[in-house]
């Protein structure tokens, strides 16, 4: 029996389970042209060693193929010219979300600049709204009474609230570079998109 190559390995075990490669790029988080860069052994077109070797990870893992024999392989190939280095153990724990890795610290500023702006808003909404009660509530002047001639005492005319715009918060973000953005607010899912680089997202 022919003896397959690495990346003839990964395209029999996905093609021999039915899958395609979008939903190999679906499951994996991995985008479809470094799918096919695997597969054909197009390494050149991979992003750095320590994605590129996560990449062969997740990738074997989900086709049900031994990942640490993969990734041996695949180093060996890739990297023939470099002294052998075990992956760094670090990397075998970390669970990636996107192709790319997303600094800690940008989505924990993205998310504080998402409910500074949501608590602005609705500070300002109960501002008005809280004005607009007091105009409300205004007690109407009593009618004036004459020795002579008694009047009938005259209805106070409502005030009719004047109907207040309440501005929209817009918060715009861009992508320096390809990464996974998900928004929550309140709780409640509104975003899930893996955005490109340049790519730019109003809420």
């Amino acid at each position: 029996m022919k003896k397959l190559g690495f990346g003839e390995k990964l395209r029999e075990a996905r093609e021999a389970k039915g899958y395609s490669l979008d939903y190999i790029e679906e499951e994996t988080k991995i985008r479809k042209l470094y799918i096919e860069a695997l597969e054909q052994e197009t390494f050149d077109l991979l992003p750095p060693k320590v994605y590129a070797t996560g990449f062969v990870r997740r990738y074997s893992k989900c086709l049900g193929l031994n990942s640490d024999k993969m990734v041996d392989q695949f180093q060996s190939l890739a990297y023939k010219d470099e002294p052998f280095n075990v992956e760094p153990e670090i990397i075998k724990e970390k669970k990636f979300d996107s192709g790319f890795h997303i600094p800690y610290r940008n989505i924990l500023a993205g998310i504080i600049f998402l409910i500074i702006a949501i608590w602005a808003g609705k500070l300002v909404l109960t501002y008005i709204t809280g004005s607009i009660d007091v105009t409300d509530k205004q007690t109407p002047a009593p009618p004036k009474v004459e020795e002579s001639v008694k009047e009938p005492a005259k209805e106070p005319v409502k005030e009719v609230p004047p109907q207040v715009e309440v501005e929209k918060v817009v918060v715009m973000i861009e992508a320096r570079q390809d990464c996974w953005l998900n928004v929550v607010v309140d709780d409640e899912n509104v975003f899930t998109k893996t955005l490109r680089a340049g790519d730019k997202q109003k809420f």
